[in-house]
């Protein structure tokens, strides 16, 4: 009866990753739009990861949910802001939380904090003028109100952008075409969305908008006289979207269908991999995860507090399926990019996610369940892929990388021993925090499991301090390869000595006597703070070598986890009465 609970539990894991890998149905073929290719940010991708990143960035969602209650895709959405359709404009995609820039912007405060852009069309003016006024100030003089005010600006013209790159300039009056061709010129020295391939192997790809330029019927004689030939996929592209905005679903398949057998037979290496990313993307497995994960954690609580060993059993067993499909995405993360794991903050915090899962199976082992390593593992794993969910409101996460960081070798070493560095020491932090509120909060910390947590967060501490300072060494030698000296005191490179120096503190402390399971359990605690501050804290100077890659809006939120990690380091150190498991002195 138990493998057929297990099938049937196997099966229903395995629908719920596969769920997302439905095509899209309707009267046009969305499914074969989003999966045409382009260019942007210096990237080859589908026009469905395109249009993901572009709502993300705007709303925070990768859907969008109508007035009607209809939800529409990402590649719903861009085709409706692309082809012009009136609604589009009330599509409250448009996230705006800071209070005081609502008021500002006339806009009252709503459950979702969501707005149309026709909401926001009479407070444009007013937007552009605050945050012109907070772009002249100094960064650090900026309050909340300013870089809120700069974002959404720079969200929106993101947006206006995007729309402008996708106009057809066929649509425009004779006498509009040369005041509309300047103002392309000048857009083409912006990071434009590319849509329009080459026909050759080596050549360039370009914006819609300059692409159909030549076609416009004024433009038609003196494209003859130049010998200029305007590319057949662009004029595809133009079709389709003309047939999308006049809402007829058989030209828009003619046109779709025409462009994939045309880039087909001229330049079929620009369709390479786009099919897996457009999986990659609608089996979404970080998010899942990070649910799966959650549960792995409240059943290995419930089980250890009530000791239900059934209960540790399947919070094992679901935390190594969940385990399962996080690699594969890492996998093929690396894959599309081309570049080891971990490439930016984005990656780093899904790939900390994945070390604290492997070594909370590896705590786990294959005998008796003990629920420490289930709980570690998926509280670590929640919180980590939590926060990557919030850095992919940034943009593009497979963005390519910068110069100086373009370097496969030292990705692969340097950065993923650093990383799994902050891995051991988040799962120490979260081991000790466990320990702390197990012993103030229950009477379930006896000795045997005492002795089980010790035994924890002693090995993670030394194999925190063993990856942080291999990690440490090997960013020295790749600085001196990259600028000439081995260290710099840059803020980064003082985090990672920090990570060293507190491991290093702590197993001294332990090996001194000078504190037992208590106090080390405290010690792992405040080491969350300090590799906190290395992974995100350095990055909110935005100063040092390491300041690029790396996002600027997490001071909030790192500050109120410092601020609950001293609470708890606090909590450890009341005195033993107040403890409801008996423990032993130290």
């Amino acid at each position: 009866m138990s493998r057929i609970w297990q099938g049937v539990a196997l099966v229903l894991f395995v629908l719920f990753f596969a769920a997302g890998l439905r095509p899209e149905r309707g009267v046009y073929d969305v499914d074969g739009f989003a999966h045409l290719p382009m260019m942007d940010e210096g990237r080859r991708k589908p026009v469905d990861t395109f249009a993901r990143n572009l709502l993300t960035v705007l709303s925070g969602k990768s859907s969008v949910r109508t007035e009607a209650g209809e939800r529409l895709s990402a590649t719903e959405w861009l085709l409706d802001a692309l082809a012009g359709r009136e609604q589009t404009l009330d599509y409250r995609v448009i996230r705006i939380t800071q209070l005081d820039l609502l008021n500002h912007l006339g806009l009252e405060k709503r459950s979702r904090f969501r707005y149309s852009y026709r909401e926001l069309m009479p407070a444009l003016p007013k937007l552009e003028t605050a945050a012109q006024a907070a772009g002249q100030k100094d960064s650090r003089d900026r309050d909340l109100y300013d870089r809120e005010a700069i974002k959404l600006a720079n969200r929106l013209a993101l947006f206006q952008l995007t729309l402008s790159a996708f106009e057809d300039p066929r649509l425009i009056p004779a006498d509009e075409l040369f005041p509309a061709i300047q103002r392309y010129m000048k857009l083409e020295k912006e990071d434009l969305p590319l849509v329009v391939p080459p026909l050759e192997v080596d050549g360039n790809w370009r914006a819609l908008m300059s692409s159909l330029s030549a076609a416009h019927p004024v433009m038609q004689s003196l494209a003859a006289e130049n010998e200029i030939v305007v590319n057949p996929l662009a004029l595809r592209w133009g079709s389709m979207m003309a047939a999308y905005a006049l809402e007829e679903p058989d030209r828009f398949q003619d046109a779709l269908r025409g462009y994939q057998v045309t880039l087909e037979r001229e330049n079929p290496a620009l369709l390479k991999n786009l099919r897996f990313e457009v999986a990659f993307n609608r089996v979404n497995a970080f998010v899942k995860s990070a649910a799966l994960y959650l549960l792995v954690a409240l059943m290995s609580c419930v089980g250890w507090l009530l000791r239900r060993e059934g209960w540790l059993i399947w919070a094992r067993r679901l935390l190594i399926w969940t385990a399962v499909p996080h690699t594969l995405a890492l996998v093929a993360r690396s894959l599309l990019s081309g570049y080891p794991p971990v490439t930016n903050l984005y990656s780093s915090a899904i790939f900390i996610g994945w070390g604290a899962v492997l070594l909370g199976v590896l705590l786990e082992g294959r005998g008796r369940p003990n629920g420490m390593g289930s709980l570690t593992g998926g509280i670590t794993g929640f919180l980590t892929l939590l926060i990557a969910h919030f850095l992919a409101g940034e943009g593009d996460t497979l963005e390519q990388m910068r110069a100086v960081l373009d370097t496969r070798f030292w990705l692969a070493t340097h950065v993923t021993t650093i990383t799994l560095g902050y891995m051991a020491t988040f799962v120490a932090g979260v081991a000790g925090i466990f320990y702390i509120l197990a012993g103030l909060l229950s009477r379930r910390l006896d000795e045997p499991t005492q002795k089980e947590m010790d035994r924890i967060l002693y090995g993670t501490a030394a194999f925190a301090l063993l990856l942080s300072f291999v990690g440490t060494v090997l960013g020295g030698l790749w600085a001196d390869d990259s600028w000439g000296r081995f260290w710099g005191w840059d803020p980064k490179e003082n985090g990672a000595l920090l990570i060293v120096t507190w491991c290093a503190i702590m197993l001294h402390a332990r090996w001194g006597r000078m504190v037992a399971t208590r106090g080390f359990a405290v010690m792992a605690v405040f080491g969350n703070i300090v590799t906190a501050w290395s992974w995100f804290g350095v990055n909110q100077l935005s100063i040092g070598l390491h300041s690029y890659g790396f996002t600027d809006s997490a001071s909030f939120w790192l500050m109120v986890f410092c601020l609950s990690q001293l609470a708890i380091c606090l909590l450890g150190l009341l005195p033993r009465r107040f403890w409801r498991s008996g423990l032993k002195a130290g």
